[in-house]
């Protein structure tokens, strides 16, 4: 097993730490693994997409880095990269199956500096085309990660199918952690921002986040109307605030339904990356706990959207400082939020790889990383798709079908009252203009 000198490399980032942490916790568990899906039209020659997927390994040292504890800290430093192993999956194999197959291979060895693993599935009946499953470790890799994987794979297959090298890659941005007067500042806003904060209402003392890994996770589909999407960005422009901050408030209200919680939080990833790092590979996130007080009362997605965007603008404060700065009591459970919220609403554009293209297909958490969790992609032609995952055996394993049904009403009372609100609201102005338009003219 190849490692890294302790004293060579980086510190490891926030996030880097937490799922190095989470390994240790559960080794080996789904819910800290990424199980992504390329879809590849065309004929696909085995072997240079072999080739290509180790061109991409090479380019970024985040997918051939091994993690090392040094003197009560984490460092990161990469190694020798590897060829990712490319299993052959049955024609026309699901994500369930792929999941199965690779989910907890010990190919994945992040000890060893190997962090990708491939299962290529041909289409069924003969037909070209195939899709490419690619299993990284969350240590590793993030949603926006597997555009830019998809991207670059692109790109080195049609280099390795017309024989041009691979150009030498950019260097990589290393973090910056905030300075301590940023950070004192920081963690003075969010031990306020949080003081008192209740956990989401559940059962005893609720899970630990080892059994919340070790879980298998139940799923139940959120299906939305045609045009979901639309109605969604239609209700943030009548409300002054993003999509997002809609359909994260729905979800909240859904919530409140069923737990009848009025002050809790919500964790809700986002993206950490500076401009220079648009192109990098790695979990490069961090989690908002964003407070929800009083969700059924009126305001609540302006007070949603106060919450998130106060969040956004103090989200440089290390994850783990965060939580020891604010957790004031003791407990088995996920501190500060006991559910997720993940919206990707990215576009998954096709890449062009010469003699086929590639293009990302939205997939679903292998595992769940807290007691309930909620995961929409918005799809093209103003579509939505989400699927709500829990621990099986948990308190909200038996109640999705009842929670998707809230999210649902609560979605379009949200964006019917928004769009009401907004014709209302251009109704009198369109009358004191004419009022004003008819006393200029007397």
């Amino acid at each position: 097993m190849t490692t890294a000198p302790a004293t060579t490399g980086r510190p490891a980032t926030a996030t880097e730490r937490q799922f190095w942490f989470a390994e240790r916790i559960a080794p080996g568990s789904p819910a800290w693994r990424v199980l992504s899906a390329v879809r590849i039209d065309g004929t696909v020659d085995r072997a240079l997409l072999t080739e290509a997927a180790g061109r991409v390994v090479a380019r970024h040292p985040a997918l051939h880095s091994v993690f090392t504890p040094a003197g009560g800290d984490l460092r990161c430093a990469p190694v020798a990269p590897l060829v990712p192993p490319l299993t052959d999956l049955p024609p026309g194999a699901d994500f369930d199956t792929a999941a199965a197959r690779l989910a907890r291979t010990a190919l994945l060895d992040i000890a060893a500096g190997r962090h990708v693993v491939l299962g290529l599935s041909p289409d069924g009946d003969g037909a070209p085309g195939a899709t490419l499953y690619v299993l990284t470790h969350h240590l590793v890799h993030d949603g926006l990660s597997h555009e830019v994987f998809t991207a670059d794979l692109a790109a080195a297959y049609a280099r390795a199918a017309a024989g041009a090298p691979e150009p030498a890659p950019a260097p990589p941005a290393p973090p910056r952690p905030p300075d301590p007067v940023a950070e004192a500042e920081l963690t003075a806003y969010w031990r306020t921002a949080l003081a008192g904060v209740p956990d989401l209402p559940g059962a005893d003392d609720g899970p630990t986040q080892r059994e919340l890994a070790e879980a298998g996770p139940v799923g139940h589909p959120v299906a939305f109307p045609d045009g979901a999407a639309a109605a969604a960005k239609a209700a943030g422009r009548a409300l002054a605030c993003p999509p997002i901050a809609v359909l994260l408030t729905a979800y909240a209200q859904a919530l409140h339904d069923l737990s009848r919680a009025d002050d809790f939080c919500i964790g809700t990833p986002v993206s950490s990356r500076t401009p220079d790092q648009t192109a990098a590979i790695g979990c490069l996130l961090t989690t908002l706990p964003v407070r929800v007080r009083r969700p059924a009362d009126p305001g609540a997605c302006t007070r949603v959207w106060e919450a998130f965007a106060d969040g956004l603008l103090h989200m440089d404060l290390p994850q783990d400082r965060l939580i020891g700065a604010v957790r004031g009591r003791p407990g088995r459970r996920l501190p500060l939020y006991q559910a997720l919220f993940a919206y990707e609403s990215w576009p998954r554009p096709v890449h062009d790889a010469g003699p086929v293209r590639l293009r990302t297909v939205p997939v679903v958490p292998l595992g769940a990383q807290a007691e309930i969790q909620f995961q929409l992609g918005e799809l093209p032609g103003n579509r939505l798709a989400g699927v709500l995952q829990a621990p099986a055996g948990g308190l909200w394993s038996e109640r999705l079908p009842a929670l998707a049904d809230a999210v649902r009403r609560r979605l379009a009372e949200l964006t019917a009252v928004a769009t009401t609100t907004s014709a209302s609201t251009s109704a009198s102005t369109s009358a004191t203009t004419s009022t004003t338009d008819d006393r200029g003219s007397r």
